[in-house]
């Protein structure tokens, strides 16, 4: 079996190492997919070194035997990651997390996420988020459209109510991100601070057509029910459904296009379950404009920007709900107060068929060393 090539110099989210140690966390029972590269003359490097991360250990305890100054890549397939709080790993560390635990992972899927880390461009992806915040501070409300069906929602996305986490650009140090990189979230609460009385300020109809990712949360599961019920969501990569909003939460849902119908009936069963798979928890800004969709059910999906950035609504938020399902919608461009683009791809495009589908205040972006999730 070949390995998968680790080479922390390709991967360009960290910066110049400035004599750090390049640490990879990975769990033993993996350890024999990975070999680490630092390429010629060591690429910066003072050196490298492996740990192990197994099931019921702390974080912290591996942080302990880092050296001071590091950069940390995290690629934990077989053990629930949790993402360490901010000013926990270090003045003098960064620290990328591979998403892999959530969703089925194989070689095949931790080469592509690799590769796909190696493709982001952090540059690209700041100039995108600074311009996204710069033109979505000027306006007092965001509409999501879909131009094909005339459909609007309105996102009051000014509320001071709401944390807005930024996973893209480079990392400086002590900060961490998900990898691949490239999302910017809105949140009406901080993961850590769950209360089902919190939802975003969205109001109207929206189009949810695109695609559909599957995590599982910390509490015990069975992959098969995760695959049989991703496998019911997949028709809404076939089909448009219909979801009416009233204040965040999907209160009537149905389906365009006869294609779409498992996925409305599947979702219908969640709603039964778990209310609070009603409530939007997540609506995401991704911006990682070089990641190539893969065609399963994989948290590295999510990062997905097209051409010019995507969105995607998060529905369950775990560890509260066993699962948290993103989707990502390809062809909804948002808009603002005066019918001025602010993200995604424009309408004409969208109904062109050429969008990719493979100062009214301020926002308060964090950028922090904790990452806008719980786990990987």
């Amino acid at each position: 079996m070949d390995r998968i090539i680790i080479d922390p110099t390709a991967m360009r989210q960290f910066g110049d190492p400035e004599g750090a140690t390049f640490v990879f966390v990975t769990n033993r029972s993996a350890a024999d997919r990975f070999e680490v590269r630092l390429g010629r003359g060591g690429g910066g490097y003072a050196g490298d070194m492996t740990l192990f991360y197994e099931k019921g250990q702390s974080f912290s305890e591996l942080l302990d035997q880092m050296p001071e100054t590091a950069h940390i890549l995290v690629i934990s397939p077989d053990v629930y990651y949790k993402s360490p709080p901010a000013g926990t790993i270090g003045a003098r560390r960064k620290l990328l997390a591979l998403a892999c635990n959530s969703t089925p992972t194989d070689m095949d899927k931790l080469a592509h996420g690799i590769r796909m880390i190696e493709a982001t461009d952090p540059a690209a992806q700041q100039e995108l988020v600074d311009r996204f915040f710069a033109t979505a501070e000027q306006s007092a409300f965001m509409e999501i459209v879909d131009p094909r069906y005339g459909t609007r929602a309105r996102f009051d996305h000014m509320s001071d109510k709401y944390v807005w986490n930024e996973q893209a650009g480079f990392l400086g140090w002590g900060e961490q991100q998900l990898a691949p990189s490239g999302e910017v979230s809105a949140l009406p609460l901080d993961v850590y601070d769950y209360s089902a009385d919190l939802s975003l300020g969205i109001d109207g109809q929206m189009v949810i057509e695109g695609y559909p990712i599957l995590h599982n949360g910390a509490p015990s599961y069975h992959p098969a029910d995760q695959a049989r019920i991703h496998s019911r969501l997949a028709a809404m990569q076939r089909g448009p459904m219909l979801a009416t909003i009233e204040r965040g939460h999907i209160v009537r849902l149905e389906a365009l296009a006869p294609e779409a119908a498992p996925a409305v009936e599947m979702l219908e069963r969640m709603f039964d379950v778990d209310s609070r798979y009603r409530i939007m928890w997540e609506f995401g800004f991704a911006v990682n404009c070089t990641l190539e969709l893969y065609d399963a059910n994989t948290a590295i999906n999510e990062l997905y920007g097209g051409q010019t950035g995507t969105i995607h609504i998060g529905l369950g938020l775990t560890p509260h709900t066993q699962y948290h399902l993103d989707i990502v919608c390809p062809a909804t461009t948002i808009l603002g107060d005066r019918g001025q683009h602010i993200f995604g791809p424009r309408a004409e495009e969208i109904i062109a068929g050429t969008a990719a589908t493979g100062r009214a205040g301020s926002l308060v972006r964090i950028r922090s060393a904790a990452c806008g999730c719980v786990a990987a």
